[in-house]
């Protein structure tokens, strides 16, 4: 039976982004998917300043494609309430790309990597064993599940985890405007619509807790958006697993996407980082990931707020009154530190 110390499930984002920090902390790790790279992934592909700041410090040489914008449109039952300038750049890329050139950066680093699906886990005698679909079994100290909403890892955890919300998207011509836009309404639950303009085409798409693929096209053909061919995958977005010494969950797959907004690449970021020290250190996760973990608790209370009428008639009342509050609110949230 081969051994490794970390065994880490999808190498998207946080699993490549763990995997990276890990061998650079000189820690033998194994990184696996099932898929074959590269892949498509649905997600409109947004990097906050939060996000590119957070990878830029953990990776500095690293470059990738993207497309730069600096405008958002709000809209509230397709009504414009609100079209700004941003003062720092959202940065949009093509996961196919870039989850692919993370992958690179850690085959590259001298990481091992395997094209093989998880279908066993079984814990005994002080070791994790991980059994492949090919039959090949794997013991590691640690074992990461980074392997997305649907994880494998989350499920031996909690076999009655949730699958989370459904988001669907589809590629559309790209428009002129290069603009990210959204439309909240209190038809929608505690979701959006939204477009995320990238180098060669829009990302339209929807999600909230009651989406289905009858729902996304109906929300789409009201926005004026064409009938293209659409994809979905879920998010899950809670924490129903009980947390363990050596099975650590990071990005989607632990349920850290935003409450509020649903960014996921952020907290794939950030959670990565947070395991690869809890590894390296012999420390608990739970101890080093501790303000995440409060952080989604609050976010949670805070979209309740936010999707509620009483939030949504807030919204419009300070988008009209008083936009300079909502640019803070929003600067605040993704990490803008510039005032101009």
């Amino acid at each position: 039976m081969e051994k490794v110390t970390v065994l880490i499930v999808g190498a998207g984002p946080a699993g490549s982004t763990c995997g990276l920090l890990l061998k650079q902390q000189g820690v033998d790790c194994l990184l696996i998917d099932r898929a074959v790279f590269p892949r498509d992934k649905i997600c409109g592909g947004g990097l906050s300043p939060n996000s590119y700041r957070l990878l830029s410090s953990l990776f500095p040489t690293f470059l990738y494609d993207y497309n730069s914008v600096r405008r958002l449109k709000l809209l509230i039952e397709k009504e414009s309430v609100l079209d700004m300038n941003l003062n720092e750049e959202m940065r949009i890329v093509k996961r196919r790309q870039f989850d692919a050139q993370l992958l690179e950066e850690y085959k590259k680093s001298g990481g091992a990597f395997a094209h093989e699906t998880l279908t066993a886990i079984d814990e005994g005698d002080g070791q994790i064993v991980v059994t492949m679909q090919s039959g090949r079994q794997v013991a590691c100290d640690y074992l990461v599940g980074a392997d997305g909403s649907n994880s494998r890892v989350r499920r031996y955890l909690n076999p009655k985890t949730s699958r989370g919300i459904l988001c669907m998207e589809q590629f559309a011509p790209k428009s002129s405007g290069n603009a990210l836009i959204g439309n909240i309404s209190k038809k929608y639950a505690q979701g959006y619509y939204y477009i995320f303009p990238n180098e060669s085409y829009d990302v339209q798409g929807f999600g909230d807790y009651r989406t289905t693929p009858e729902s996304f096209r109906k929300v789409l053909d009201e926005m004026g958006c064409p009938d293209l061919k659409a994809k979905g995958a879920y998010i899950h977005i809670d924490i129903d697993y009980p947390l363990h010494d050596r099975i650590i969950l990071i990005g989607d797959a632990g349920g850290f996407a935003n409450r509020l907004t649903f960014e996921g690449i952020y907290y794939a970021f950030l959670t990565a980082r947070n395991a690869a020290e809890a590894i390296s250190s012999g420390r608990p996760f739970a101890q080093v990931n501790s303000e995440v973990f409060a952080k989604k608790k609050k976010e949670k209370l805070e979209a309740r707020l936010f999707y509620s009428r009483t939030g949504l008639w807030l919204l419009r009342l300070f988008c009209k009154g008083c936009p300079g509050l909502i640019k803070w609110c929003y600067n605040k949230g993704t990490g803008t530190t510039t005032s101009k």
